[in-house]
């Protein structure tokens, strides 16, 4: 699962290896957050597509967004990702 908005380095390479994209969507108006009931809706609609999720990337602070994730926003996440046995790739400066 990749961020939208993102650096396209992701995208790219997810594409450069015949693999498939997953994007899910940061809340503008949530300061770019993750919104967790929104993960779960797209990780149910490609699971039920038969897409096995491996891998979740976090980019923070966010490019090109510029956004912070707080503390809760993160824990939040990571909850998700250990529920779903999923791999964070973390892309932090």
């Amino acid at each position: 699962m990749v961020p939208i908005p993102q650096y396209p380095l992701y995208s790219a390479t997810i594409n450069l290896l015949g693999l498939n994209l997953v994007p899910y969507y940061l809340e503008e108006k949530k300061n770019w957050a993750v919104d967790i009931k929104t993960l779960e809706e797209t990780y149910k609609a490609y699971t039920d597509k038969g897409l096995r999720i491996k891998a979740f990337v976090v980019i923070n602070p966010g490019n090109p967004t510029g956004n912070v994730f707080d503390e809760e926003n993160l824990r939040n996440t990571v909850k998700f990702c250990y529920e779903k046995n999923m791999v964070v790739l973390s892309d932090e400066v």
